[in-house]
């Protein structure tokens, strides 16, 4: 069943049109975030040692639409797709997830199997972009606050194709780090790699670049460490 759903993904990633990045909210759906929401508090409350949670987006997860019922509730939206975990002793253990959410958009249930190489499963071969990011102000991030890295590929528009993107979720400690991983069969012979990188609360960017970093050949066998700029607030 794993391998049948990894390839399911794999190959509607593989026929899906390209995904312009989405510069308001950076990140190309917000069912991403509201999973990784649900999930980070859930952890927050049970797990003592928690640190890092990662939501891989594109071209990792699959967003569906629908319309079932479970008991009294109306599930909208699956959302299947992998992530990581990373706690505090720096332990990490990679999973698939699947997350539902009800017609506002509302993550209901997150529910992760580990990814466990001892048992013949692993994750897809890929080419990783890995760092992390921090920022120059004394200040601590503020509960539910987000990382959202994107991938792009600018060659053709400035806006970018989403080649991958993350949603972390923190113990609100920087630095905080991320992995995009890219199929390992992607080409990218004329392609123009930027990543862009953003921490947002309640949909207000708190910090971002302010501009998209460069990716060269180099930048793909090292750790890449992003300074981000504090945004003023804004009224809405």
């Amino acid at each position: 069943m794993r391998r049948i759903l990894t390839a399911t993904i794999l190959a509607l990633s593989a026929i899906t049109a390209p995904v312009l990045a989405q510069q308001a909210d950076g990140i190309s759906s917000l069912a991403i975030s509201r999973c990784a929401g649900k999930v980070g508090m859930e952890t927050r409350q049970s797990d003592a040692a928690f640190g890092v949670i990662m939501l891989d987006g594109i071209p990792w997860t699959t967003i569906e639409r629908t319309q079932k019922q479970i008991g009294s509730q109306i599930i909208a939206t699956t959302a299947t797709g992998t992530g990581a975990w990373r706690r505090h002793d720096g332990a990490a253990a990679p999973f698939r997830f699947s997350c539902v959410l009800d017609t506002n958009g509302q993550a209901l249930m997150f529910h992760t199997s580990l990814i466990d190489p001892l048992l013949g499963d692993a994750l897809p071969p890929s080419i990783r972009v890995r760092g992390s990011v921090t920022y120059l102000q004394k200040m601590a991030l503020p509960r539910g606050a987000e990382l959202r890295v994107q991938l792009l590929d600018i060659a053709k528009t400035p806006v970018g194709e989403i080649l991958a993107e993350q949603v972390v979720r923190s113990g609100w400690a920087v630095p905080i780090p991320f992995a995009l991983r890219l199929p390992k069969d992607t080409s990218l012979e004329g392609r123009k790699l930027a990543i862009t990188a953003r921490l947002v609360e309640a949909h207000q960017t708190l910090f971002q670049l302010k501009e998209p970093r460069a990716i060269t050949g180099d930048d793909l066998r090292k750790s890449i460490e992003l300074t981000l700029d504090k945004v003023e607030a804004t009224k809405r």
